[in-house]
C-alpha cells in the first residue's frame, strides 16, 4: 500500500509539472482526472465495505483432539459493481491450523458470491478461535485500506484424548487393607463410606457381596479411616519457553498421560487426589471412583501451563502438609532437574513410593540432555518408577511396558 501511494503520488506531480508547462485542455483534464480518481475510488470501496455480507458456519462446537471440523465461508457482491482487492485473515492460521488457514487474497465480480470450505484437523487442546479474524478492503487503487472485524467470533473446544489402560504398572497396589490400615490407627466400622475394588490382602468380611453380584466382581467396603488412602497426582504447570508447537505437544501428552492414570484409577475404585499449582494458589481434588472422572477431565480439558512456580516447591509444600504418610506419589512433567532429583530423593526416604512420567522431546539437542538422562538413571538407582514419555511415542503403550 505504501508503493502504491509513493506511485500516486509521483503521477500528481508529473501531472502538475505537464500543465505548468504545456497548459491546454488535455493537460487540465488529466490532472483533475488524477485528482478525483482516488474519490471515486474510496468512495466506490466505502459502499462495498458497508453492503458486503458473509456467513461462516462450523459443523462442530467441541471435538476431541485428532477429530476434523468442517468451516464453511461465503462472501457475496449483490451490487453491480466490482469488489476490489479483499484479504480474508483467519484466526489462528499460524498456530493451531497453520499450514491449514491461509490468508485469502480475490476480487469478487458483481452479483456474485466466494465459497471457502476447510477440513481442519484439531491438533491441539485448548479452547480456539475458529474462521474469520478481519476482512480487508482496498480501493482500486490501492492506497486506502478498510478492516472489518466480526462482532461475533465462532469458538471451538478440543478436549484432550481418553487413552484407557488395560493394565498400570505404577504402584498403586499399597491400596490394600493392610496398607490402608498402616495409614490408620483406627476405622469406624459403624460408618459405610464407600466401594472399591478388591485387591489382594483384604479381609472377605468386608466384601459387598450384594453390590459384587450386580457388578460382577468383587468389590469391598471402604469405611470410615481407611478410605483416605489415596495415590497423589502432582502435575506440573510451569510454563516453558519452548516453541508453540513443541509446547503445545509436549502439555497435551503430560495432560493425556495424566488422565490415562486417574482414569484408570477411578475406574479400579483406587481413590486419588489430584493435585496442581496455577494462579489461584494450590489446588486439591479427591476422587473416590469413575462417577467423580468427568470434572477432572473437565478441568485438564482447559487447564494452563502457565505459572512460575517449580515442581520441587509444589512437592515440597504437598508432602509438608500431608496428613497421610508412605503413601504413592505420581509426578507429571516435563521440567527435570537436580533440585528436582533432591527433592524426590528427601520425599523417597521419607517413606513415599514415588513415580515419575517425564515428557520430554523427541531429539533432545541442547546442553541438558547428558544431565537429564544421567538423572533418570539416579532416580531409577534409588528405587524411583520412571516413565520417559518422548513426544512420538505412545503414551498407552510406554505406561503399560513394565
Amino acid at each position: 500500500m505504501q508503493r502504491n501511494r509513493i506511485l500516486y503520488s509521483f503521477l500528481y506531480v508529473l501531472s502538475l509539472i505537464f500543465i505548468y508547462f504545456y497548459g491546454g485542455k488535455i493537460p487540465y483534464m488529466l490532472f483533475y482526472t488524477v485528482l478525483l480518481l482516488p474519490f471515486v475510488s474510496i468512495a466506490i470501496t466505502s459502499i462495498a465495505f458497508v453492503r458486503f455480507k458473509y456467513v461462516q458456519d462450523i459443523d462442530k462446537r467441541s471435538v476431541v483432539k485428532g477429530e476434523e471440523i468442517n468451516y464453511t465461508l461465503s462472501i457475496h457482491n449483490e451490487d453491480f459493481f466490482l469488489y476490489p482487492y479483499i484479504k480474508i485473515n483467519f484466526f489462528n492460521n499460524d498456530t493451531i491450523f497453520s499450514n491449514q488457514f491461509e490468508p485469502q487474497c480475490f476480487s469478487l465480480l458483481p452479483f456474485k458470491k466466494k465459497t471457502f470450505s476447510y477440513k481442519l484437523c484439531c491438533k491441539y487442546r485448548g479452547d480456539f478461535f475458529v474462521g474469520v479474524k478481519s476482512i480487508e478492503f482496498e480501493d482500486y487503487l490501492g492506497i486506502v485500506k478498510f478492516v472489518h472485524e466480526p462482532i461475533s467470533i465462532k469458538e471451538i473446544t478440543v478436549y484432550p484424548r481418553l487413552i484407557k489402560l488395560d493394565s498400570l504398572k505404577l504402584k498403586t497396589d499399597y491400596l490394600s487393607e493392610s496398607h490402608a490400615l498402616s495409614n490408620s490407627r483406627f476405622e469406624n466400622t459403624l460408618t459405610f463410606s464407600d466401594v472399591r475394588k478388591y485387591t489382594y490382602g483384604d479381609s472377605m468380611k468386608k466384601i459387598h457381596w450384594k453390590l459384587s453380584s450386580k457388578m460382577n466382581e468383587l468389590l469391598v467396603k471402604n469405611f470410615e479411616g481407611s478410605s483416605h488412602a489415596s495415590s497423589a497426582i502432582l502435575l506440573d504447570l510451569k510454563k516453558s519457553n519452548r516453541s508453540f508447537e513443541e509446547n503445545s505437544i509436549i502439555e497435551d501428552m503430560l495432560i493425556e498421560a495424566s488422565i490415562a492414570v486417574i482414569y484408570y484409577c477411578l475406574v479400579n475404585w483406587i481413590p486419588i487426589n489430584f493435585i496442581y499449582y496455577n494462579s489461584k494458589g494450590f489446588n486439591t481434588i479427591e476422587a473416590k471412583n469413575a462417577l467423580e472422572f468427568k470434572e477432572i477431565y473437565e478441568i485438564l480439558s482447559g487447564i494452563k501451563f502457565e505459572n512460575t512456580m517449580d515442581i520441587k516447591d509444589v512437592l515440597n509444600i504437598y508432602v509438608k502438609n500431608s496428613v497421610l504418610k508412605k503413601t504413592s506419589i505420581l509426578l507429571f512433567t516435563s521440567n527435570l532437574d537436580y533440585g528436582l532429583y533432591d527433592e524426590i530423593y528427601k520425599t523417597k526416604l521419607m517413606g513415599y513410593d514415588i513415580n515419575l512420567v517425564y515428557v520430554c522431546p523427541k531429539h533432545v539437542v541442547n546442553t541438558a540432555s547428558f544431565e537429564v538422562n544421567n538423572i533418570l538413571n539416579e532416580l531409577l538407582e534409588i528405587g524411583v518408577m520412571v516413565y520417559k514419555i518422548q513426544t512420538e511415542d505412545d503414551i498407552k503403550n510406554v505406561l503399560e511396558y513394565r
